[in-house]
């Protein structure tokens, strides 16, 4: 690469203004998941699609129940820590 399209290429990433990082959170994906649960129900794939959007269902759900129990175990975790000694 030659200094001139390097420094072209540094331009553009200083002057040109970032996009928005994309923000995906929790309540996203459980809407997701009951999206396509609803879909289902109503008879919106085909059957020859049905396993892999069965697959992707049950990885999202599995995912969203780890970040449950892991949060509960958070909270847990916060109310039996003891509360530090005032000096």
């Amino acid at each position: 690469m030659s200094e001139n399209e390097t420094s072209a290429t540094e331009a553009e990433t200083t002057t040109g203004s970032a996009p928005e990082p994309v923000q995906l959170t929790l309540q996203d994906m459980q809407q997701l998941n009951s999206i396509i649960d609803l879909a289902s129900r109503r008879g919106a794939f085909h059957a020859s699609e049905l396993s892999a959007v069965g697959a992707a269902y049950n990885k999202l759900s599995g995912f969203l129940e780890a970040v449950a129990a892991q949060q509960e175990t958070d909270e847990g975790n916060k109310e039996e820590a003891p509360a530090p000694e005032a000096a």
